[in-house]
């Protein structure tokens, strides 16, 4: 179980909480200023973001720890931090006067659907793996 929390995931997981917050900052804002143009560019700036980040930490993370995961542990740590962090937005009393929570929970049901196929996936790519590691390569 500790290698798979590895130094590359958590701090890939630290960089997604503090990218979640600026965007849920500049998500409330651009709401509650009816900016419907700083809405838009605040989820493609996010997007952009994140998809660097796991780039980065997830390229690290296999050069660190060499085993096919397809990116699952940061897809889900990806999907912790984000909800948490909405959820706690809520509770906090930081959302624009113009959000509802259901927003929050119809997301992330939605994207916990995708993150089932994806945990799916990871499971029966491992099974047909030896060590984590893909059965054609290993013997080439």
């Amino acid at each position: 179980m500790k290698a798979l929390i590895t130094p590359n995931l958590l701090r890939f997981t630290l960089v997604t909480v503090v990218l979640t917050i600026i965007f849920r900052l500049g998500l409330s804002t651009s709401i509650t200023n009816k900016i419907i143009i700083a809405v838009i560019i605040s989820a493609v700036v996010y997007a952009i973001l994140m998809w660097i980040n796991g780039s980065f930490f997830g390229r690290k993370d296999y050069e660190y720890l060499p085993f096919y995961d397809i990116g699952f542990r940061f897809h889900l740590s990806t999907f912790l931090a984000h909800n948490i962090i909405s959820i706690f937005w809520f509770v906090f009393g930081f959302e624009s006067k113009y959000e509802n929570i259901n927003t929050i929970y119809i997301t992330a049901l939605i994207w916990s659907v995708f993150l089932i196929v994806h945990m799916i996936y990871y499971l029966s790519v491992r099974k047909s793996s030896i060590k984590n590691l893909d059965k054609e390569d290993l013997f080439e």
